[in-house]
Order: C-alpha cells, then structure tokens, then sequence
C-alpha cells in the first residue's frame, strides 16, 4: 500500500471512530480507467497522487457538497467538478487564465472551501509528485504542502496527535504546535520548491510581484518552524536579492529585506545597514535582531551615528532587542 492511502485511511479510520457522521456521505471511490477517463479532458498531467486520492473517493460536486469537511477546512472535490474547473481557468481571458497558474504551469483543483482551493501542480513525464498550493479568493496562489503524500500524512497524524481536532461547535479546530511538528516532519523539501519558483519566475530582475511570492511563501513555511539549510540554491536566490538591493536603478530594497529575513540570510542583510534609503537600514537593523543575528551587533550599532533620527531610533529598538535576546 502506498504512503498516500495509507494516511487516507488513517484519515477515514480517526473519523470513523470518532465522528462517524462526518464521513457518512462521502462517496466511493472510482477505477483508475474511470479516473483516466476524465483527467483525459485536461491539457496537462498531474501526478499519480492523484488517481490514488479518487480511487479512495470521488469526494463532492463543487455546488452539492457537505459541511462535513474532513481535509482541515476543505472538502474533497469530486474529479469531474475538478476537470470542469481547471478547464473554465484554462480558456478564461489570457491575463485570468496566467493566473491560475503556478510558475507557469497550470494547476487542477482537488479541495475546495468556498472560494478557496488547494490544486496541484501540472507534471511532467518524469515527475511522480508535484507541489499543493493553496489558491485565494483573490488568486494569490501560494505553497502549502510538498505533495499530496505529504498533505495526507501531515493531516493524518495531526489528526491522531491532537494537531488537529473538531472543537465544540462541530469544526474542525487546530493545536499550531502539534500540527507545525507534523507539518515538518512530513514537508522536508518545501524550502527548495519555493526557491525553485522564485528562480524559474525571475528569469530577468525580479518584481515587486515575485519577491512577494517568495516572501508569502517563506512566510508560511516559516510559520512552522522550517529552517532553510544552507545549499547552492540558496546562496543563489540570496545573491539575486543582494544585486537586487544594491542596485539604485530599482526601489524594491525593503521587499528585498522583508526577503532576507524569511531566508536569515545574516550576511545580506548586514549589507542593507548600508543601503541609501532610510527605511531599508531601519528594517535592516530591526531585522537582525529579530531573528538573534549577535554576529551583527557591531554592524548595527555602527548605525547609532546615522545621520536619519528614525534610523538611530530603530538601532537602538534592536540593540535592546539584542539585550533581551541574550
């Protein structure tokens, strides 16, 4: 059995014996010739994860689903409202159909809560996975999880642990710490695809709009605690920010250590002590102290003689911030 309907039965098995209710009405699941049939009508592939999710259930149409809502927030949808909405993204008006794409490949649809999704990612032949991102009501399309495996094991053992649970007024309910130390246990490689993306979009000099990409993405996986280990990949996206932040042709130097500071990436962001712009070496400073970069102290305090009140105002915040780090 593979990892991903092992976790889904898990899912269906803590459901069953705590609230059966919930999973009364969830549909059966189809062959993997019916589920082919219909992923046919698609323009791209999408990974084997997925035939394995509709074999287990065809889950709800997108306009008669149920609020027993067991995927953390979201219902399962079912293939053929899946295709349907992926195909209504894929022939909308050119600027909404990019969109509705991920690094500039299109994405299907799985989950649903009122106007949110989570969709995977379009493969290629030589792709057995792919990334799950989370798509706004206002088409901001973000990383959630590594792969669906991940998104299924993530939910199933936060679901045993107590990560994840249903609280009083029938919802489910979340326990940030046990479903963060579920989330890192199965989202190792999460870091890399985000800087993948911000490589693969930034094939010219970054934007506003990619680095507030990368910065959402960070953002998130931060939140749970994931480190970002040092590698080539990332001394190259820190090398793109750092050129990006000393070139004056270009006003992006605080998205650029908003940036910076997601990654911790010490030694860039002692460069933007020194950068023109007043806002750029506040943040700076406050930044290092935020994430505890001691090594910095001398570098900061150095900015108590900058000729701007507002930085020698923000140096001194971060060197107290220092103190009580300590």
């Amino acid at each position: 059995m593979s990892d991903i309907k092992n976790a889904l039965n898990r899912i269906h098995d803590w459901f069953q014996k705590n609230y059966p209710a919930k999973i009364a009405s969830l549909a059966s699941g189809l062959s993997p010739l019916e589920i082919d049939t219909l992923l046919s009508r698609l323009s791209f592939k999408v990974s084997k994860e997925v035939s394995e999710i509709y074999q287990w259930s065809n889950g709800y149409p997108i306009d008669e689903y149920a609020d027993d809502w067991i995927f953390d927030y979201m219902f399962l949808l079912n293939v053929e409202s899946a295709v349907k909405e992926a195909r209504t993204w894929g022939e909308e008006h050119e600027e909404i159909a990019r969109m509705y794409k991920y690094a500039g490949q299109p994405v299907l649809p799985v989950f649903m809560s009122d106007i949110e999704f989570l969709a995977v990612v379009a493969t290629d032949d030589k792709q057995t996975t792919s990334p799950v991102v989370h798509i706004s009501e206002i088409v901001e399309i973000s990383l959630r999880y590594t792969n669906l495996t991940a998104m299924m094991l993530t939910l199933a053992e936060s679901y045993e642990t107590g990560g994840l649970f249903i609280g009083r007024k029938g919802y489910i309910e979340k326990d940030e710490k046990k479903y963060a130390a579920a989330y890192r246990k199965h989202n190792s490689g999460i870091t890399e695809l985000a800087l993948e993306r911000f490589l693969k979009i930034s094939t010219e000099k970054p934007s506003g709009e990619t680095l507030g990409i990368l910065h959402n993405d960070l953002y998130m996986i931060n939140n749970y605690g994931m480190e970002i280990p040092s590698s080539s990949l990332k001394t190259k996206v820190v090398n793109i920010l750092l050129n990006l932040l000393q070139d004056e042709k270009y006003c992006y130097g605080f998205s650029v250590v908003l940036v910076l500071e997601e990654m911790r990436a010490v030694d860039a962001l002692i460069q933007g002590l020194k950068h023109p712009e007043q806002s750029v070496r506040s943040r700076a400073a406050f930044t290092l102290a935020k994430i505890k970069a001691f090594e910095a102290v001398e570098f900061v305090s150095q900015l108590l003689e900058d000729p701007e009140p507002v930085v020698q105002e923000a140096v001194q915040e971060a060197l107290d911030m220092f103190k009580n780090h300590r």
